[in-house]
């Protein structure tokens, strides 16, 4: 990995499956937080052998797998599991303290990190993957499939802009479970997180802000 990538990129990280302030649209409801620096490090240090990226002339963004399968299984990592439980359980606390039953009642994406913070129905992390967006990368505006996914993902390096709720331009990128409206732009910066149902609302992330990464990404990542 060249200089230049590790000092102009994003790792975006998905725990599927299964806060501090709660942020509304026209189409869905999504709750935003921003883990420690501590935090940060910890989880860059896990990660940045793992990280791949594309050519520098290849606008897409590079998928890369973490962890995934049963207890015990050679692909799990659960360190990174346990994180994903952590941040959902974050999410669910401050849910409940922010939201009302009647507005946590009307928003799936709610309703389904509630019953979380009652232990109705335990987090589940099956899987965790991660995404390399270099400063000129661009994410297509699209739903993650035809049914609910619930999914949280964390921002680390340059900030970025996550825009959702913007209705797909063509046929070809909506399913029948699509919920769109006026769209919302949320600036990520490292270390932030958000939960919501990235298989029915569409999201995109058309910008990356060059040179915003904070210093713990120098020092986490290797030379």
């Amino acid at each position: 990995k060249n200089q230049k990538v590790k000092q102009n990129a994003t790792f975006g990280m998905a725990w599927s499956r299964s806060a501090r302030s709660l942020r509304s649209t026209a189409c869905c409801t999504f709750a935003a937080a921003r883990g420690g620096e501590e935090e940060q490090l910890a989880l860059l240090r896990q990660i940045a052998s793992d990280v791949k990226s594309r050519p520098p002339a290849n606008p897409i963004p590079a998928n890369f797998h973490l962890s995934s399968g049963d207890a015990g299984s050679v692909t799990r990592r659960e360190p990174l599991h346990e994180l994903g439980k952590l941040l959902y359980q974050r999410f669910a606390d401050e849910v409940a303290k922010q939201l009302s039953p009647t507005e946590v009642a009307a928003e799936p994406s709610m309703a389904r990190i509630a019953r979380v913070h009652s232990g109705e129905q335990p987090v589940n992390v099956n899987h965790v993957s991660g995404v390399c967006y270099q400063a000129h990368s661009v994410l297509a505006n699209h739903q993650d499939g035809p049914k609910a996914l619930y999914t949280m993902s964390v921002a680390l390096g340059c900030a970025c802009d996550f825009v959702v709720g913007a209705r797909p331009a063509t046929s070809a990128g909506r399913f029948k479970n699509l919920r769109s409206g006026a769209p919302a732009t949320l600036r990520m910066e490292s270390g932030d997180a958000i939960f919501f149902d990235g298989g029915s609302i569409p999201h995109a992330i058309p910008t990356i802000h060059k040179g915003t990464a904070p210093p713990l990404w120098h020092q986490a990542l290797p030379k």
